[in-house]
């Protein structure tokens, strides 16, 4: 990892365990209620209560939001009618997933390289994950009792391989990771992009949110 990447994930694990700013907000465990989630790794007075996150790098332009189960679950049923349930368990109980809507543009003339592997979650110190990718969620399946090959409909729906962005065309589809553990001291979450290029230059960029409690 070079020095520029290391500091930049030390500077987010910074975020990622400080104190939230905004006195109405908590972390996810300490309310019996489920917390809102807000765009933005600390909480700001005023700030829009939105859990659409963007950012702008090198004119490639991120967005992401996270997914409740019975949203991303329709995405999957639009992409293959009779698979939003696809990734549910034995008794119908929701796939243990962390799942984003995900979108980026190019605005450049130049191509822009994308591996959606290089998206990374953080969810606070030695919380880090990588995309389940086609293969994952093929061996997911089979240990539901399932062939595998149901992942097939419903495959376009979400990130996979490595992509090249041609300005103008946006690409839109679904990040799934593994559901991050209940945590009493996590404040936010981040999904680093630790790795794309325009041209033969590479960039990051990084789009966060935290927790608040709701009333």
């Amino acid at each position: 990892m070079s020095e520029s990447r290391r500091r930049c994930r030390v500077w987010l694990l910074f975020l990622l365990s400080g104190i939230c700013l905004h006195p109405a907000s908590s972390t996810v465990a300490t309310e019996p209620k489920p917390a809102r989630i807000v765009a933005g790794v600390t909480c700001q007075e005023g700030e829009s209560k939105t859990d659409l996150s963007a950012a702008t790098s090198q004119g490639v332009s991120f967005s992401a939001r996270p997914l409740d189960v019975k949203e991303w679950e329709a995405r999957l049923e639009k992409q293959a009618p009779g698979s939003g349930g696809l990734f549910r368990r034995p008794g119908g109980q929701p796939a243990p997933f962390q799942v984003f809507l995900f979108r980026v543009e190019n605005s450049n003339k130049q191509l822009v390289r994308l591996q959606p592997g290089n998206v990374v979650l953080l969810g606070g110190p030695n919380e880090e994950d990588h995309i389940l990718d086609y293969t994952d969620l093929y061996q997911y399946l089979l240990g539901t009792g399932k062939t595998g090959e149901e992942l097939d409909s419903v495959r376009d729906a979400f990130f996979d391989s490595g992509l090249i962005l041609e300005a103008g065309k946006p690409e839109e589809r679904l990040l799934i990771y593994r559901e991050l553990p209940p945590s009493k001291k996590r404040k936010a979450m981040v999904l680093l992009v630790s790795s794309f290029q325009v041209a033969a230059e590479t960039y990051q960029a990084m789009l966060g949110w935290h927790f608040e409690k709701v009333k």
